[in-house]
């Protein structure tokens, strides 16, 4: 899209500079679709999409200082997915109308004119009037109207939030019956309970939504030694053991990482009897190689990664690859598969992720993403190792994201049950939803966590 077209006939009203922007939009991609997706539009404006853990704000507006710069819109990490696509929308007109200005938007607070513009040319650019009557004319009564309830369907289809989506209808085209004043229509909307209605009718938005975002977030990786990167990892390390019910502590951990970040000594811990403290000390191994090795990624790297897992204990050298009997994953639904068959499935696999690589520069982060944990979720089925199948198979999906730049993430240890029902899911339905939303999720507080302390 065309920046420098001039708009200035449309900015005395935010629903005609919002149809003016859709219009431009909708010729250059073709037929709109729904939700329509403030993050691609700013991307198709040049506009760099960042994403911040603010506290007070919604987002704001930075513009260029000069033409060797870019402009930059940020919003809020900690808000809703819809208030994060409404504040998008809404730094949209920021960008078109007032382009040489910064603009702040506060969460709380009176609204001056700008925002007020601003706002209505959001809702404007995401429910636009005509599909937004259309949409409801379908759930219409006979007088009319649309039940509070249906509006849930409405609000989906849009990728807006219920509320937003009730008010709009009330003011915008009269069509939500009763009182319909201000804060009488809050108690209303209030006692709907939309998020259970979602859960009732089965409806599912987060997942597309989210993908939206991770797609069109202009991530910039760190440099390998910076202070959040440090703290990223003893986040990573610590998890990844509690995870697998390794008892160790977060200052144990720190004061691991520390010392090897300054020492680099392991054989310092040569004498250590502690299980929990040589598995920590090869897990940090196993990461660092999963996250910085130079070498061609294959299946077959898995019994190095096994060996390093390992390299501490002393156990570690009687572990074979790949395991030699049938086991059980603890709290999974299906067995794992015969180890006779665990070489021929891994070949597989490994043509799995040869196929990957050759397309990895031509399909978006999502859909390589989703590439990336079916192949994790396989191993998890393949179980080659005899012990720490876990732990590798992520280590390897670490590896696998990094090489698209992605950056590492870890699966929190409150969120464990949650992976394991997504991994059981994906056994008995086929459905990766679950754990692609998790896996998602994760990699957005991931660049939040990389790029906060980065200048805009």
């Amino acid at each position: 899209m065309n920046r420098e077209l001039d708009y200035s006939n449309y900015f005395s009203s935010p629903e005609l500079l919002a149809n003016a922007v859709l219009k431009q939009y909708e010729n250059e991609i073709g037929n709109l679709e729904f939700p329509i997706n403030p993050f691609k539009i700013l991307k198709s404006l040049n506009i760099k999409l960042v994403i911040r853990n603010f506290k007070d704000l919604e987002g704001l507006y930075i513009p260029a200082i000069n033409e060797d710069d870019i402009d930059v819109v940020a919003i809020n990490f900690n808000r809703p997915l819809y208030r994060q696509r409404f504040t998008a929308a809404h730094e949209i007109c920021h960008c078109i109308k007032d382009k040489n200005n910064a603009v702040i938007c506060p969460i709380n607070g009176r609204k001056n004119a700008i925002e007020k513009f601003a706002d209505n040319f959001a809702a404007c650019l995401l429910m636009p009037v005509k599909e937004l009557e259309k949409q409801v004319n379908k759930y219409a009564n006979e007088k009319g109207f649309i039940d509070l309830e249906n509006v849930i369907y409405v609000s989906e289809f849009f990728g807006v939030s219920f509320e937003s989506c009730v008010f709009n209808i009330a003011y915008r085209l009269r069509k939500i019956d009763g009182d319909t004043d201000g804060k009488e229509l809050k108690k209303r909307i209030r006692k709907v309970h939309a998020d259970k209605l979602r859960e009732q009718f089965g409806i599912k938005n987060s997942l597309e939504l989210t993908r939206e975002i991770v797609d069109f977030y202009c991530y910039a990786r760190p440099k390998e030694n910076n202070a959040t990167n440090i703290k990223f990892k003893q986040f990573l390390i610590l998890n990844e053991n509690r995870l697998e019910g390794v008892d160790i502590t977060e200052e144990q951990v720190n004061y691991i990482l520390a010392d090897l970040r300054l020492n680099n000594n392991y054989k310092k811990y040569g004498d250590e009897s502690d299980p929990n403290i040589l598995e920590a000390l090869g897990n940090i191994e196993l990461l660092e190689y999963a996250l910085n090795t130079k070498e061609t990624i294959d299946i077959w790297k898995l019994q190095k990664m096994q060996s390093l897992l390992y390299k501490y204990t002393p156990y570690g050298a009687q572990l074979h690859f790949p395991r030699q009997e049938n086991n059980r994953i603890n709290g999974a639904e299906t067995s794992t598969i015969d180890y006779r068959l665990i070489v021929p499935e891994l070949i597989k696999v490994g043509e799995q992720i040869n196929l990957l690589m050759d397309k990895k520069d031509l399909v978006s982060i999502h859909e390589y993403v989703l590439e990336s944990i079916k192949i994790h979720h396989r191993l998890t089925v393949i179980h080659p190792l005899i012990n720490g199948n876990g732990r590798c198979c992520r280590a390897l999906l670490l590896w696998l994201l990094r090489l698209k730049n992605i950056p590492p993430i870890y699966i929190q240890l409150e969120d464990k049950a949650r992976y394991i029902k997504a991994l059981n899911k994906i056994d008995t339905k086929g459905d990766y939803d679950q754990l692609e939303l998790l896996i998602l999720e994760e990699i957005i507080h991931s660049m939040v966590i990389f790029d906060e302390k980065l200048e805009l």
